[in-house]
């Protein structure tokens, strides 16, 4: 009895010890993208963001995470991410503006045409979620960050409207979370080949280059 009582007890102690962050662990920011859509072979928001996996940017590591284009089941992956990498910033990002483009205000509800996502399903309600607020504004640097990517050469616009599709609930749902990250926010890229007028085209050097950009500014103290 008392070899049993040991041994739950010192299982709950390593569980513990796991679960625990270390003193010496660095913080986290959580880089999310979208799988492709639309009969597309990639999205440049994963393509550019799982290049930063495991990097180190002013003393913080970088995870990320791959999200589905479907209604309701993208929220998991988000917060199963956020739960397992206890990130101190979450920047997501998906793809189809003409520059970067710093989205300012989640909006709770979905595209009054009704897009289907990749089950081919259309939006399952009005409101993303039916008691939420109508509105809850992003928690990024929103003008450090502009300014810096203005620095880079890179195109970049702000947004109040993310779209009535998955990058809007994305934003929503990160934006909804009780206890969150204190800093979060969503963020759109061109897809590549889309010509910069701030000079040249956005390819993957480009986009990478402004996810560096803004991760730097974010993190930097």
């Amino acid at each position: 009895m008392r070899l049993t009582l040991l041994l739950v007890a010192l299982a709950a102690l390593q569980l513990f010890a796991a679960d625990a962050p270390k003193a010496d662990a660095k913080p986290v920011v959580l880089l999310t993208g979208f799988e492709p859509f639309g009969g597309a072979k990639i999205n440049e928001s994963w393509e550019t963001v799982k290049t930063f996996q495991g990097k180190e940017i002013n003393g913080y590591t970088i995870q990320t995470a791959l999200l589905p284009v479907i209604y309701d089941e993208m929220d998991a992956p988000l917060k199963q991410a956020i739960a397992k990498h206890k990130p101190d910033i979450v920047i997501s990002f998906g793809v189809g503006t003409r520059v970067i483009q710093i989205e300012t205000l989640a909006r709770n509800g979905y595209h009054p045409m009704k897009p289907a996502d990749n089950k081919d399903k259309a939006p399952p309600r009005e409101k993303i979620i039916p008691d939420g607020k109508d509105t809850i504004p992003t928690e990024l640097p929103t003008e450090k960050i502009v300014a810096a990517l203005k620095e880079a050469k890179i195109g970049v616009t702000t947004s109040t409207d993310a779209g009535g599709y998955l990058c809007n609930e994305c934003f929503y749902r990160l934006m909804s979370l009780k206890d969150g990250p204190p800093v979060r926010g969503f963020i759109h890229v061109p897809p590549y080949k889309v010509k910069d007028p701030a000079g040249g085209v956005f390819d993957a050097e480009k986009l990478q280059r402004a996810v560096q950009t803004i991760v730097e500014t974010v993190t930097k103290k």
